[in-house]
């Protein structure tokens, strides 16, 4: 006779379960504040993960009846629609047509396709807790907007892409429909045309988000838009500029990652907008990205607006640094290729000293010691492009042996996406040319 008290209760299997086919970091709203933001970005973007907590949801399913209905329960947690002009039978899109509804049976009623749509989702027990959709014909608009009515409603993370004339018919379904998406903690809306006060219409349908991008497209000059999000802590702003809103109109305390545009004529203008957004929203601020424009300085404010900023993301080629305090708590330094910045700054100069070097090698040595810098690229080759002049690559090449030697004196470590440092990379390189010249000794003896 079985022990009752050996029994656990549903609820504990419950949990036990969602464990078994818990996608770490890919299904996350909100990101540690400590370390490297730069490096650690990418897990939560990661499909591979996501793709073995799908294996093990499959195979959960087996059991038995019961552990069917509720891995059955958990499908679709992460959809991408974007079709291609040719033929997709993936996985991953016949879940994205499964979850959407997209083969369901045409219909001759008034709502054409999209009513087809719903009524298959109405059937649809799962849904979606992340999702990523394109939009770029009607088709996609009635598959966004039947999902939001019936898909929608656990949905933690969406990311919508469209063509700029779907923008405002987009906008206004989601502001419009916000109790549809009670869930919805990260918003990323890319190419949309907004107009009259959006920030202030996001403010009110979704008081919870943890994180907000807006990324190309226009925004309205409106003085009385305004933005009150309490719990955000990622605000990516993707535009020209940011001149036309009013940051004294905003309120989000709980801050930590942030990036805004700067454009030339900012230059040492402390009142422009962006830096008013710094000087009243930095004060908690770990992460900051700054979109480039040529001949950008950053005033010797920035570290009083961000004393406890550990990492700063944008072109050091373009980008200038004031002094650093030395306790002030900046380590990361995160450098965007700009092929054309540096390139043109070393053909111009000539240079042949430190004091001749470009604006890069300026912000390097005005880096604190023991500082980390990491180049924006997967390999060391592509700082130099692959189709770059051969006089031109040895001369960007000999540019970085003289960042990385600067950064050798400053205890700085100069390293890639891939993690591998420029130290290592020379050291590979030799022992590549070392083992190239044995053979060619070796062919020669062979031969005479």
């Amino acid at each position: 006779m079985s022990d009752s008290r050996s029994i656990l209760p549903g609820e504990i299997w419950y949990q036990i379960l969602l464990c078994a086919i818990d996608a770490p970091w890919v299904l996350d709203t909100t990101v540690p504040a400590e370390g490297c933001f730069w490096h650690q970005q990418d897990k939560y973007h990661n499909e591979a993960t996501y793709n073995l907590a799908e294996i093990y949801r499959r195979n959960i399913r087996l059991v038995c009846r019961a552990w069917r209905d509720f891995a059955d329960e958990h499908r679709f947690r992460w959809i991408t629609w974007d079709p291609k002009p040719i033929e997709d039978t993936s996985r991953r899109t016949r879940d994205a047509e499964e979850a959407l509804g997209v083969h369901a049976p045409p219909c001759l009623s008034p709502g054409g396709w999209a009513v087809a749509a719903s009524r298959s989702m109405r059937r649809t027990a799962a849904r979606p807790l992340r999702i990523l959709i394109s939009v770029k014909n009607n088709r996609d608009l009635g598959i966004l907007r039947d999902a939001v009515y019936f898909s929608f409603g656990k949905l933690t993370t969406l990311f919508i892409n469209c063509r700029a004339n779907y923008g405002t018919p987009i906008f206004d379904l989601l502001i419009q429909n916000s109790p549809l998406l009670p869930c919805v903690r990260c918003l990323m809306l890319k190419h949309l045309d907004f107009t009259g006060t959006p920030l202030a219409y996001i403010s009110t349908a979704f008081p919870k988000l943890t994180g907000m991008t807006l990324e190309g497209g226009t925004f309205p000059h409106n003085p009385d838009d305004y933005l009150i999000l309490p719990q955000a802590e990622s605000l990516y702003f993707d535009f020209e500029t940011m001149d036309g809103m009013t940051c004294s109109n905003w309120r989000v305390p709980s801050l930590l990652r942030l990036s805004v545009p700067i454009l030339w004529n900012d230059n040492g203008q402390e009142d422009a907008e962006v830096f008013t957004c710094l000087r009243l929203h930095g004060s908690n601020l770990r992460f900051l990205h700054v979109n480039y424009a040529e001949n950008v300085k950053l005033p010797p404010s920035i570290w009083k607006w961000c004393p406890k900023v550990t990492e700063i993301v944008t072109s050091f080629s373009v980008v200038s640094l004031p002094p650093i305090p030395s306790d002030h708590p900046v380590q990361y330094f995160v450098h965007i290729i700009n092929h054309d910045a540096p390139s043109h700054e070393l053909m111009a100069s000539g240079w042949t000293s430190h004091k001749e070097a470009p604006k890069l090698l300026g912000n390097v040595e005005s880096m604190p010691k023991g500082a980390l810098l990491v180049v924006g690229v997967q390999t060391w080759g592509a700082c130099w492009g692959g189709e770059m002049h051969l006089l031109r690559r040895a001369t960007i090449q000999a540019f970085w042996s003289l960042i990385n030697e600067t950064c050798v004196t400053k205890d700085i470590r100069l390293e890639n996406e891939s993690k591998q440092t420029y130290q290592e990379y020379l050291q590979e390189k030799t022992q590549s040319l070392n083992l190239s010249m044995g053979g060619l000794s070796l062919e020669a003896r062979s031969s005479a």
